[in-house]
């Protein structure tokens, strides 16, 4: 654990913990803090609430300050059952059409991993399918009423979502889904076509049902790229890999091969590094030791570390989804090659909205986008 940190801070993190020493290191924590109106307002600023609430000493905490963070996580609770409900319907819907679907974060994870399914706020409903049911999964979805919020016809959004894997849907006044069809952007590498993880998904009570969730070793995989990508800018993130990790009988072996076929390995250090560093994660000594001696994965888990604890000497390693960070985190030459090629060759979706093109014109989009580039480098020039 990160030592000479604010006590706000180090309460915060402290209520994370899943480790065996977790509750004295809440106590301990609890006895230096002197603002409590602070370690509200961090817990508020990270989406855990939740955790805070929960690790709050019986007294000698204001009444205001405790008052913000039931009151937050009440009104996450009532909008996740909302959640849960829509996601229940949109699971048993696509269960009828014959497809199998996995929820992937959201309502599914908050009762999957943390036993509770109002623990943690979402803003929109995840998930999974093959590849090969992307076309009836999203039909099924049209049939229940769902469209792109963009105003996209089916066949741009066909080409728009071709190289990200992911489909944006949307309801009236329901949550916003997101049907994956990859497990994440091509740009990164890792895991594709989710058909495996889907087939070793297992069922998971909610909404009065069940839906499918993803097997522990996999949720741990995707948790890990999922706040590398982000650069665990919300510390919501790392309690979801933490507590997904730290349950019974994860079998880290498992974890550990996933990452290396994905081609994943450094992803999963520095993952397993930001946890050991700001939350004493209990991993095997073997895991331990391949993450530490990846030099970069270390260097990269110390300046998130410092960052998150606010550390006034924290190294600057770029802001999340940009090449300069990206291509720190990625593992190999070809990855880097890959991540610049289509990072360069993909339409922006800020570019999609100020120059949308007809049908018609939709294959002129790869074109536009590389004179885009090329009279940008020239005006830089010039």
């Amino acid at each position: 654990m990160v030592d000479g940190i604010r006590p706000d801070v180090a309460f915060v993190l402290a209520a994370l913990r899943c480790d065996a020493h977790a509750e004295r290191a809440q106590r301990d924590a609890a006895a230096g803090v002197a603002d409590w109106a602070a370690v509200a307002r961090l817990a508020l600023t990270h989406d855990v609430a939740w955790w805070v609430e929960r690790a709050l000493p019986s007294d000698g905490v204001p009444a205001d300050a405790e008052g913000v963070l039931r009151a937050t996580t009440r009104a996450v609770s009532v909008s996740a059952l909302a959640g849960a409900r829509q996601l229940a319907e949109l699971h048993d819907a696509l269960d009828h059409a014959g497809l199998r679907a996995v929820a992937y974060k959201g309502p599914a994870l908050a009762a999957d991993v943390h036993g509770a399914v109002g623990a943690r706020r979402f803003t929109d409903l995840d998930l999974l399918i093959a590849e090969d049911d992307r076309t009836r999964a999203i039909a099924a979805m049209r049939a229940l009423g769902y469209a792109s919020p963009h105003g996209l016809s089916e066949r741009a959004e066909r080409v728009y979502s071709r190289w990200e894997g992911v489909t944006h849907l949307a309801r009236a006044d329901d949550l916003p889904v997101e049907l994956h069809w990859r497990c994440q952007a091509p740009r990164y590498g890792g895991p594709q076509d989710p058909a495996d993880v889907v087939a070793r998904a297992r069922p998971c009570a909610l909404g009065g049902g069940a839906v499918l969730v993803p097997a522990p070793e996999d949720l741990g995989v995707l948790l890990a790229l999922h706040g590398v990508k982000h650069g665990w800018s919300i510390l919501m993130w790392l309690a979801d890999f933490v507590a997904a990790v730290s349950r019974p009988g994860f079998d880290w072996d498992v974890f550990s091969a996933r990452g290396a076929a994905w081609g994943v390995r450094r992803a999963l250090h520095f993952a397993v590094l930001v946890a050991r560093e700001l939350t004493a994660l209990e991993m095997p000594a073997s895991v331990q030791a391949d993450a530490l001696r990846d030099d970069r994965a270390a260097f990269l888990a110390g300046a998130v570390s410092a960052r998150l604890t606010m550390a006034a000497d924290a190294p600057d390693i770029g802001a999340e989804s940009t090449p300069r960070y990206d291509l720190q985190w990625l593992e190999g030459g070809w990855a880097r090659v890959r991540y610049l090629a289509l990072a360069a060759a993909l339409p922006t979706p800020q570019e999609r909205t100020r120059a949308p093109l007809p049908d018609a014109l939709l294959p002129l989009v790869y074109p536009m986008r590389a004179w885009r580039l090329m009279r940008h480098a020239l005006g830089r020039r010039a």
